[in-house]
């Protein structure tokens, strides 16, 4: 099999598989079945598990950065990927190869099939991807797993695994349809991965989603550390690009640590990295101050507010629901007060594309309406609509590189390109940012960063 077979037939899942997650489709039996076909290479993995609505990613990335900077060999399985599939699984920071992606793949195709038929049906894309990301990291094999939730918590197919530390970052509401309608019944569907006398860092949250983190950890008798009544950090100053902040933890204070990725909120993901570390380290894992800082300065999160070009300003943000626009939002107004800033913007049709609308149109002189490239978007003419509530400077261009063409146009040297809305829309516009920059250069932009 090769790399594009493998793509193939991942992909392919899409579609036979069940087609949409809920309390009828998500069974947790189905991967348990898979990954037992497979050898069951998750029991042997000391994980990880992160939960939450937003800041997943980052606050993985973080901990991971700060345990390979422990000498640690440490698997990280995020999702979605920005441009290509391999990016969702990486051991110390490089992704899986082509190579042994199709190997495992191969390995696994003729398991998927087997269970087609079966009890549980076929595995889904999702339940595919973690079962690929634990033999990959149990063949290394990795000392430490860390494994973003996709939707949830219970009954997310990485909830095979038994984590030694639960993460819960910031809860908002984001997919109601499958986890509820309040932020206590989301609460809970995170909270299913907590374990009995398990140990649980939560994140800052709101109040009814705090409530419900502590009584379910009161009934399975877990030790849970509230990061925002148990740590401190400080903000020391910021550029474009990085921030700086003095943090103190329950075991020890760490002193100016700097994180290259900017917003208050991002601060708030270290904070929860931080306090894993200090848990992890109550778990056999322990660590020194040097390489918290260390990792913490070496950490590369693209498209998370990264100013990906000067001259003029280009940003790219994944932010798809309402708390994540809100966190832009709160950057933009913070960092680029006072100039002009054109956005290119874009969704998938299962976001709460009215609040996010509410929340970034306004904030723009003209707004670039497009039509991500994904099985379910939400009609640009659609979200145009939504836009002229706010914006009465609406264009609607269908064609991504043409919308990136026009935001650059209209653009001055000293004014704000923003894209965001979608991981899909955002990781298609940064490569061919990218790659446009890189062959014919812009008379105006400067690259900021280079190709990954």
């Amino acid at each position: 099999m090769t790399y594009q077979d493998a793509l193939r037939y991942i992909d392919s899942l899409l579609a036979r598989a069940q087609p949409h997650p809920g309390p009828e489709t998500m069974k947790l039996q189905r991967v348990t079945d898979l990954l037992r076909r497979l050898g069951d290479p998750h029991h042997a993995l000391p994980t990880v598990l992160i939960a939450g609505t937003k800041g997943k990613g980052s606050t993985a990335a973080m901990l991971a950065a700060m345990m390979q900077s422990s000498d640690y060999d440490v698997g990280l399985y995020t999702k979605p990927h920005l441009v290509e599939y391999r990016e969702r699984i990486g051991i110390n920071g490089r992704w899986i190869s082509p190579e042994d992606l199709a190997a495992i793949v191969e390995q696994a195709r003729p398991h998927v099939e087997a269970m087609e038929g079966g009890p549980w049906g076929l595995p889904s894309y999702f339940e595919l991807s973690v079962a690929l990301a634990f033999v990959h990291f149990a063949r290394a094999p990795v000392e430490l797993a860390i494994v973003e939730v996709g939707l949830g918590g219970r009954l997310d197919p990485t909830n095979v695994a038994d984590p030694i530390v639960s993460i819960i970052t910031p809860i908002s509401y984001d997919h109601m349809d499958v986890l509820g309608e309040t932020l206590d019944a989301i609460a809970r569907e995170k909270a299913g991965i907590v374990r009995d006398h398990g140990r649980v860092i939560s994140a800052p949250q709101s109040p009814e989603a705090r409530a419900a983190i502590i009584d379910v950890c009161t009934r399975r008798n877990a030790h849970l550390v509230l990061v925002d009544e148990t740590m401190r950090w400080d903000a020391l100053g910021s550029t474009l690009h990085e921030q700086r902040f003095e943090f103190v933890g329950t075991q020890r204070s760490y002193g100016p640590l700097r994180l290259p990725l900017i917003g208050a909120h991002q601060r708030a993901n270290a904070a929860t990295a931080v306090a894993t570390v200090e848990a992890l380290a109550l778990r056999g894992f322990p660590t020194s101050v040097g390489a918290v800082r260390e990792g913490l300065a070496a950490v590369h999160w693209p498209a998370r507010e990264e100013v990906v070009a000067e001259r003029p300003y280009v940003l790219v943000d994944v932010a798809h629901n309402p708390a994540s626009l809100a966190a832009l939002r709160e950057t933009l107004e913070a960092v680029f007060s006072g100039r002009r800033l054109i956005l290119i913007f874009g969704m998938i049709a299962t976001h709460d594309h009215r609040a996010c609308t509410s929340l970034i149109a306004p904030l723009a002189e003209t707004v670039i309406v497009t039509t991500p490239q994904h099985a379910k978007p939400l009609p640009a003419r659609v979200l145009a609509e939504e836009v002229a509530r706010y914006q009465a400077h609406v264009e609607i261009i269908e064609d991504r590189p043409t919308a990136l063409d026009r935001a650059l146009a209209l653009a001055g040297p000293e004014d704000v390109v923003v894209v965001t809305g979608s991981f899909f829309l955002v990781g298609e516009v940064r490569e061919l940012l990218q790659r446009k920059l890189a062959s014919a250069p812009h008379p105006q932009v400067r690259l900021r960063v280079p190709r990954t």
